[in-house]
C-alpha cells in the first residue's frame, strides 16, 4: 500500500467502515473507538501511526463535544494536574512506538512485534474493564493519580489507547455519572492535540496523512456517534459492554497468534 494519499476505492471503503464502526461502538458503550479502530486499520495495511493519527481526530471530536455538553459538571481545576501528567508521558510512548517501528532486521519483523504488542494491550484492556472491580473512595492517595495518568500517557503515545487507566482511576472517585463522564471527556480531549503534534513530529508524512483522513472522515464520526448514542440509550448497556469485551479479546488473541499462524 502506498502512503502518499493515492488510495484505491476499496481502501477508502475499509477506512470508512472501520471509522463508522469504531465511533458507533464508542457511542453505544462509551469506550472502544481506539481499541477497535486502530488494530483493524493496522491489520488492514495502514501504517500504525497513520491509524493512530486518524482515530485521534475522531476521539478529539467526540471528547470535545462531550466535554462541552457536560461542562457544568466538570470541576476544571481538578483536571489540570492529571491532564499535565498524562501529556508529559505521551512522549515516552511515542518514542517506544518509534523504536518498535525500526526494530528487527526487516519491516515485516517490526510489524509483527507491533501487532503482538497491540494484542497484549487489548487483552489488558479486557482484563481491566471486565475483571477488576473497584469501589469509590472519598480520598484516593495521590500516588495512584500519578500511576494511572503516567500509564495512560505512555499507552496513548505508544498505541493510541490511553483511556482504560483513566477510566479505572475515575471509578475510584466519589463522583456521579455526569461528573465521571465529563472528566473522562476532558482528559481525552487534552491528550489528543499533543499526541497529534508528536506523531507528526516523529513520523512525518504518514501521521499527517492520518490526520487528513481523520478530518475527511468527520461526517462519518458524527453519523456513527449519533446512531451509537441512540442505540445505546435503547439497549441494555451492560450486555453490550460484555459483547464488546469479547470482541476485543478475540482481536487481541488474533493479533498475538497471527504471525505464528501465517508463518
Amino acid at each position: 500500500m502506498e502512503y502518499a494519499g493515492d488510495f484505491e476505492v476499496w481502501q477508502y471503503a475499509v477506512f470508512t467502515g472501520v471509522f463508522f464502526t469504531s465511533c458507533f461502538l464508542q457511542g453505544v458503550i462509551g469506550f472502544g473507538a481506539g481499541a477497535f479502530g486502530i488494530p483493524l486499520l493496522y491489520f488492514s495495511g495502514f501504517e500504525i501511526d497513520t491509524a493512530i493519527a486518524a482515530i485521534t481526530i475522531a476521539s478529539m471530536t467526540q471528547s470535545g463535544i462531550g466535554a462541552w455538553k457536560l461542562s457544568d459538571s466538570i470541576v476544571w481545576r481538578a483536571t489540570i494536574r492529571p491532564g499535565l501528567i498524562r501529556i508529559l508521558f505521551i512522549l515516552p510512548g511515542v518514542l517506544a512506538l518509534d523504536y518498535l517501528n525500526n526494530f528487527g532486521d526487516s519491516p515485516e519483523e517490526s510489524r509483527q512485534l507491533i501487532q503482538q504488542s497491540i494484542g497484549v494491550v487489548l487483552i489488558l484492556i479486557v482484563i481491566s474493564r471486565g475483571f477488576i472491580k473497584l469501589e469509590s473512595q472519598e480520598e484516593l492517595p495521590v500516588i495512584w493519580e500519578y500511576i494511572a495518568f503516567s500509564i495512560s500517557g505512555v499507552m496513548l503515545g505508544f498505541i493510541g489507547m490511553g483511556g482504560p487507566a483513566v477510566a479505572l482511576w475515575v471509578m475510584c472517585q466519589p463522583w456521579n455519572a455526569k461528573q465521571s463522564r465529563g472528566f473522562l471527556f476532558a482528559m481525552l480531549f487534552y491528550g489528543m492535540i499533543p499526541l497529534a503534534i508528536l506523531l507528526v513530529w516523529k513520523f512525518g508524512a504518514t501521521s499527517a496523512l492520518g490526520l487528513t483522513l481523520g478530518v475527511m472522515g468527520l461526517p462519518v464520526v458524527f453519523l456513527g456517534t449519533a446512531l451509537g448514542i441512540r442505540v445505546g440509550n435503547k439497549l441494555e448497556r451492560q450486555r453490550l459492554q460484555r459483547y464488546a469485551l469479547v470482541a476485543l479479546f478475540l482481536i487481541g488473541i488474533s493479533a498475538i497468534l497471527r504471525p505464528y499462524l501465517m508463518s
